[in-house]
């Protein structure tokens, strides 16, 4: 399977018959211009949304037509699960309700998405989520955790590989914070230079910074298999 970040907390998961699922798609130009990613371009199967917040669930703009995926259950290739908890500190009173949790397996692999979660995990979700192979954590703070909290799932989940999302870049002007912040929580940081992240169990565990595939000036679609740390 293979893991593209497409801007902002959007990515898109592919697995080796080519089939395809988007994640949580923003609205390009939204909140006034600032969430300047370029529009998504990539055509997939299947859409799923964490909650109904324009930065995540603009699935009316997306080519082609692709089936949103409402609830839980088996859509073609993927197994889908949501785990709801609140966007903030105070039982979402403050950002908006609740958000799911998605938990996502396909080609053998599982991925958890924590979408807009503002709070530290309870006892529950720890049970229910560890030890996923891939947890994309939101890292940028003040709609979601920041970089402390976003450590703290790392920690507890104990994830083989962990993508940052939902942080600050050139493409992205919203008070958040960037995503070194949570870089220097960890030893090392591994920095794809490409968009692709192929889930193989080759693959060293740990920390996993991948470019955003839609950042303005960026690749737009390109892939290949280079890292650098």
């Amino acid at each position: 399977m293979e893991l593209r970040l497409l801007g902002h907390a959007a990515c898109v998961l592919t697995t080796s018959a080519r089939e395809s699922l988007v994640i949580d798609p923003y609205e390009s130009g939204g909140f006034g211009g600032a969430m300047a990613y370029a529009p998504i371009e990539h055509v997939c199967d299947w859409v799923v949304c964490s909650h109904q917040h324009l930065d995540h669930c603009a699935t009316h703009l997306l080519p082609g037509d692709p089936v949103v995926i409402d609830g839980e259950g088996t859509f073609g290739a993927f197994q889908i699960r949501r785990h709801t908890t609140a966007h903030d500190e105070y039982d979402g009173r403050r950002r908006g309700g609740s958000v799911d949790i998605l938990e996502i397996v396909a080609d053998g692999a599982r991925v958890v998405h924590l979408s807009d979660v503002g709070q530290s995990p309870t006892s529950a979700l720890v049970d229910a989520l560890r030890e996923p192979d891939v947890l994309i954590v939101p890292v940028g703070g003040f709609f979601t955790i920041g970089a402390a909290q976003a450590h703290e799932w790392s920690e507890r989940l104990a994830p083989r590989w962990v993508v940052p999302c939902h942080y600050a870049t050139p493409s992205c002007s919203l008070p958040i914070r960037e995503v070194d912040i949570f870089t220097a929580y960890f030893a090392r940081a591994h920095r794809l230079d490409v968009s692709v992240f192929r889930v193989d169990n080759q693959r060293e565990r740990g920390l996993w910074v991948l470019p955003m595939m839609n950042e303005v000036g960026g690749e737009h679609g390109a892939s290949g298999a280079g890292a650098r740390t």
